[in-house]
């Protein structure tokens, strides 16, 4: 049993998952890409110019639904009642496999092309296909997919429903969380919010605000639980102090359970930086290197950068 959580959106991941890093690496390639944040915004900004319709899904168990590339097999336990202690041969890319990621990747890639979508070159996980407005305006219906994230970009909604037919035809083949379909309140851990200017003109926008009061809270939460004497109660009007200097840093080395804290730290900010807070892209940048061998005084600047976050 593997309990995470996912830097995107903050939220707790608990799964029975295979340990595929005892396994041999399999012959297959086990690449698996994602959307990038760029091209979400671009094709949020395609919509706007487009007068478009965008909603998202998100695929439930995604991995399962990929058959297994590799030959596994297990000496069933506890779990698998009545069969225990037969040999039991796994059929579905479960989580934890070498493979799964790319198995499911390959799976959806064609799901999507038998809808009429073809992957884009500049980034493969944006798909698009050739569409027509009912004023005869041309354009591309657009596709983004982010592991199970699915996003769609299209004028062709379903009156009955109000959902976009391409979600419809994902449905047929795979089962949604009901409340991750619709238009999209948050994508990749970023709010999305649908205006209207005085113009009359639509316009989208996406805001870091829930991920970083989520961090900040998580991040006071596990300090606490460090029990070191760090906290976020002091507020810091800039993210570094002006006269720290990383690299002259000579304090305590962290010890092992330092070290994962502090790499946790520098993943909650990363995301942060790709959700907007450009703010703070350089002294993150400045603290990412010494993540080998993080020193007491490190952690330390890094619990300032938070500070900073919490002030604003």
């Amino acid at each position: 049993m593997i309990f995470d959580v996912k830097m995107s959106d903050l939220s707790r991941k608990c799964r029975f998952v295979a340990g595929g890093h005892t396994t041999e690496a399999p012959a297959s390639l086990t690449y698996s890409s994602v959307v990038s944040q760029d091209s979400v915004r671009i094709a949020f900004l395609i919509a706007a110019l487009n007068n478009l319709d965008v909603q998202a899904c998100d695929v439930t168990n995604a991995y399962l639904n990929a058959p297994c590339r590799e030959k596994i097999w297990f000496e069933g336990g506890a779990e698998c009642g009545e069969d225990r202690g037969k040999v039991m041969i796994i059929k579905r890319a479960l989580y934890g496999l070498r493979s799964s990621g790319a198995a499911w990747r390959n799976m959806l890639a064609q799901t999507i092309e038998e809808m009429g979508f073809t992957s884009t070159v500049v980034d493969p996980d944006v798909w698009r296909r050739r569409a027509v407005k009912p004023s005869g305006k041309e354009y591309y219906a657009l596709l983004l997919v982010f592991v199970d994230d699915i996003l769609i970009i299209s004028h062709e909604a379903l009156k009955h429903n109000d959902t976009l037919k391409h979600i419809d035809a994902l449905k047929q083949v795979y089962t949604h969380k009901p409340e991750s379909v619709g238009p999209p309140a948050m994508y990749l851990g970023a709010d999305v919010s649908k205006m209207q200017r005085a113009s009359g003109e639509v316009c989208w926008g996406l805001s870091s605000n829930t991920y970083v009061k989520l961090a900040v809270g998580i991040v006071c939460n596990l300090l606490r639980h460090d029990g070191e004497g760090k906290d976020l109660k002091t507020t810091a009007k800039q993210p570094l102090p002006t006269s720290y200097k990383p690299e002259t840093d000579v304090s305590q080395e962290l010890n092992g359970d330092g070290i994962s804290r502090y790499l946790q730290l520098i993943g909650v900010l990363r995301w942060a930086i790709e959700l907007g807070r450009i703010d703070i892209d350089l002294e993150v940048a400045m603290m990412a290197p010494y993540s080998a061998l993080p020193r007491v005084g490190h952690i330390e600047a890094m619990c300032n950068i938070f500070r900073y976050l919490m002030m604003h």
